[in-house]
């Protein structure tokens, strides 16, 4: 009678070893862009090493999906992140504060970036670029020099 190892035997049946780790994994084709919903991922465990493959219990519901990610592949950090909350190419305000003194004015944001990023920002006034950061849904600020 052959003996196969227990690993070997429970993959030949379809199921996981008892020591492996649930990883999310695509439910279907995802696009950067998109928020992660429930539906769109599933924690499965791994049947071999996926370098940078997120364990299931790290909170992805509500990411953004940063680049395409085929149906069933692992997810990896990359893959996702934090929604962004202005897109490039897109009008912003743009906030200057120092002591007393503010001023707001349009822009137009040369890149995307979420909540705390910092992005380069077209001054229409001036045509010129300058660096601010995100503070929220298409805001930036740009902050002062002492």
């Amino acid at each position: 009678m052959l003996k196969l190892p227990t690993a070997a035997i429970l993959l030949m049946v379809g199921l996981a070893p008892a020591h492996a780790d649930d990883f999310w994994t695509a439910t279907h084709t995802l696009m950067p862009g998109d928020i992660v919903h429930q539906d769109d991922v599933m924690p499965k465990p791994l049947l071999r090493p996926y370098p940078g493959a997120l364990p299931s219990t790290d909170a992805i519901i509500g990411m953004e999906v940063k680049r395409y990610v085929s149906v069933n592949r692992p997810l990896v950090e990359h893959d996702v992140g934090p929604p962004s909350a202005v897109k490039a190419n897109t009008p912003v305000t743009v906030m200057w504060r120092s002591g007393g003194l503010a001023l707001d004015m349009e822009g137009r944001a040369l890149e995307t970036g979420a909540v705390g990023d910092e992005i380069r920002v077209l001054n229409l006034g001036t045509s010129r670029t300058i660096r601010g950061v995100v503070v929220g849904d298409g805001m930036i600020e740009v902050k002062s020099e002492p």
